[in-house]
């Protein structure tokens, strides 16, 4: 045990990332490691220790600055909180108290930055997806849901943290039937905490009266623009509905609730507007990223002219930041209008009105 105190980071040794692929159980530390090969384990009980994860536990015992963690150095860089101090805070003598569960692709919606092997509803778009350069079997790529009932046994009277994304959590029969099990429990009701990635249009009543009976609940809205902008890129998001159901979930006496916003050619001269309008109507917590794929997507497909007003009047400090290393791509800016373009065919939207920005 001594060697773990020596670790610059403990998100491999407190917490474990449980997400199943084509390639098995992905052996990451956390969601947020820069792998472009999932390296994956055949039994969900591997996850605990493999040739792979215990090589990268042995790494942060020195220096923990490498590529694969360049959104914490980000963070750290911005003087923000970032995942790898947050793990030190939890300590390594408890085992597994924190878990990242990310289940099946189910999702009603289908975000222009994502893909099939992320959203099941991509798939009706999925003649677009591969059009783009992608291989097939990218196309054909589905997450296969988790083993619910080992992660069962794992957090009963012992999880601190629970964290769950998707596909859309909100929308996964599996989930509610994990949470109304947990929520028999009345330790895990009193001290676990649990957090929910969600999209903000897909409450029910009955998962609400579920979510209910947990005394310390998170909520990570996931939002890319204001109004039609959201509408567009989270496509088919209505924005009042996305309001009225944010509200619903701060009606539940929640701990915190946070939007989570990611940077990219189709919002960033709307970032400022959004981060404007969450401030004014919730509570203004935002945790910000920026796209690093599909690369027809990123900001280095926007004209400079574009980005240089967004720098010259932004008030919003991390737009500066992840637009410190932008380089224009003409060629991702046309292979970029020609896909919004296939994708206003598709789906009867309208880019050159909304995000106009993008064909400039």
């Amino acid at each position: 045990m001594k060697k773990l105190k020596q670790y610059k980071c403990l998100e491999s040794v407190n917490s474990l990332y449980v997400e199943l692929t084509d390639q098995g159980y992905n052996a990451q530390p956390c969601c947020l490691f820069k792998n472009d090969e999932v390296t994956g384990v055949k039994n969900i009980e591997d996850l605990l220790s493999n040739p792979y994860i215990n090589a990268i536990r042995q790494k942060f015992a020195t220096n923990w600055k490498r590529p694969e963690c360049i959104d914490c150095i980000r963070n750290e860089e911005l003087g923000k909180e970032s995942k790898r101090k947050r793990s030190l805070q939890k300590g390594f003598d408890k085992g597994i108290i924190r878990w990242d569960l990310r289940p099946s692709n189910t999702c009603n919606l289908k975000c222009a930055m994502c893909n099939p092997a992320n959203s099941s509803k991509w798939m009706e778009d999925a003649e677009i997806w591969q059009k783009y350069n992608y291989k097939l079997r990218d196309i054909g790529r589905v997450r296969e849901d988790i083993d619910w009932d080992w992660v069962y046994t794992k957090v009963v009277d012992k999880a601190e943290y629970i964290y769950i994304a998707g596909g859309e959590p909100f929308y996964m029969k599996n989930v509610h039937k994990f949470l109304g099990d947990l929520s028999k429990h009345k330790w895990n009701c009193e001290n676990t905490r649990i957090q929910i990635q969600t999209n903000g249009i897909s409450n029910t009543p009955k998962f609400l009266n579920i979510l209910s009976k947990f005394k310390r609940l998170e909520f990570s809205m996931s939002i890319d623009g204001w109004g039609d902008v959201n509408e567009l890129i989270r496509f088919p998001t209505n924005h009042n509905t996305f309001i009225e159901q944010t509200d619903e979930l701060m009606q539940l006496d929640t701990e915190d609730i946070y939007f989570n916003i990611t940077v990219q050619a189709m919002n960033l001269p709307n970032i400022d507007t959004l981060v404007s309008n969450i401030k004014d109507r919730w509570n203004g917590r935002y945790d910000i990223h920026k796209l690093h794929a599909p690369r027809h997507l990123r900001i280095n497909c926007l004209k400079p002219s574009v980005v240089e007003k967004v720098l010259e009047t932004t008030t919003v400090p991390e737009l500066k930041h992840f637009c410190s290393d932008y380089a224009y791509d003409d060629e991702y800016n046309k292979k970029m209008q020609q896909f919004l373009l296939d994708l206003d065919v598709k789906r009867k939207t309208d880019s050159k009105k909304i995000i106009g920005w993008c064909f400039e």
